[in-house]
C-alpha cells in the first residue's frame, strides 16, 4: 500500500504577504545559472515551440481576416486578433513559467509541460488581459506602468499553483513584490542588459538568457511563496518518491 503525503518546499504565501522573505539577487542569479546549464535545451525546445504556435497563430489569424474581406489593420480586427493571440499564449507562457518553477525544486520538465495548462485557459487569458490594462494605465505615466511590469511576475504561478483568481494573485503578486521592490528592480535591469546582449548577439545569447530568466523566476516563486509537492511512501520498503506536480 502507498501512503501519500504533502509538503511544501520553500516559502509560504503567509510570510510572502507580511514581507518576511530573503532576496538574495547574486544567490538567485547563481543557482539560476546552474539549473540553466541542466535544463537549457529543454528549455530553448519549449521556447521556440512557444514562438512557433504564436507565429502560425497569427499568420492563421490574418488570413483568416483576408479571406472575409476584413481591414487587418482595422481597430476591430486588431482587438479580435489580440484577443485570440490571448488566449493561445496565456497558458503556453504559464507552462515556460512553471517549467522555471518545476526545475527549481528538483523536478524535470519537457516541452509539452506547456499544455498542462490549457484547462485554465479563459481565467489565465483573463489575468494576462487585466495585466495588460493595468500596464497600459500605468506606462501613462511612464514609471508606473514599468513598475506593474515587475510586480506582476507571479500572477499567473500564483492562479495555477495557488488556486488564487485573478485579482486576488494580481494583487498578492503586487504587494510581495512591493515589500523588496528594490530588489526587484535591481533583477530585472540585470536582465534588461542580459536581453541587450541577447539584441548585440542577434540572438544567440538568447539560448542562454532565455531559460535563465525562467529558471529564476521559479527559484523567487519557490523562495518566496513555496511549492506544494506529493510525496508517495511504499509501505513495505520505506522508499519515498517525490511527484512534482508544477
Amino acid at each position: 500500500m502507498t501512503e501519500k503525503k504533502r509538503m511544501t518546499l520553500g516559502g509560504s504565501l503567509e510570510t510572502a504577504m507580511n514581507g518576511q522573505y530573503q532576496l538574495d539577487v547574486k544567490a538567485v542569479f547563481k543557482e539560476g545559472w546552474s539549473l540553466t546549464q541542466l535544463t537549457k535545451w529543454r528549455m530553448v525546445q519549449a521556447i521556440l515551440l512557444v514562438f512557433c504556435i504564436f507565429l502560425i497563430a497569427s499568420m492563421v489569424l490574418v488570413q483568416i481576416a483576408q479571406f472575409h474581406g476584413l481591414d487587418v489593420t482595422s481597430s476591430g480586427v486588431q482587438m479580435v486578433s489580440q484577443l485570440m493571440l490571448t488566449l493561445i499564449s496565456a497558458p503556453l507562457m504559464t507552462g515556460l513559467i512553471m517549467m522555471g518553477v518545476n526545475h527549481a525544486i528538483g523536478g524535470i520538465s519537457k516541452p509539452s509541460h506547456l499544455f498542462h495548462f490549457l484547462p485554465k485557459t479563459l481565467v489565465l487569458a483573463l489575468a494576462a488581459m487585466l495585466v495588460g490594462i493595468l500596464v497600459q494605465l500605468g506606462l501613462l505615466l511612464i514609471l508606473p506602468g514599468l513598475y506593474f511590469i515587475v510586480a506582476c511576475s507571479f500572477v499567473m504561478p500564483l492562479i495555477v499553483e495557488k488556486g488564487l483568481p485573478p485579482l486576488r494573485a494580481i494583487y498578492v503578486s503586487i504587494r510581495v513584490v512591493t515589500h523588496k521592490w528594490k530588489e526587484f528592480i535591481l533583477l530585472h535591469l540585470v536582465f534588461l542588459g542580459l536581453f541587450l546582449l541577447v539584441a548585440l548577439t542577434f540572438g544567440v545569447a538568447l539560448i542562454w538568457v532565455a531559460p535563465l530568466y525562467y529558471n529564476v523566476t521559479g527559484i523567487l516563486y519557490r523562495d518566496i511563496f513555496g511549492v506544494t509537492v506529493t510525496t508517495y511512501e511504499a509501505d513495505p520498503s520505506g522508499a519515498t518518491e517525490s511527484i512534482f506536480h508544477a
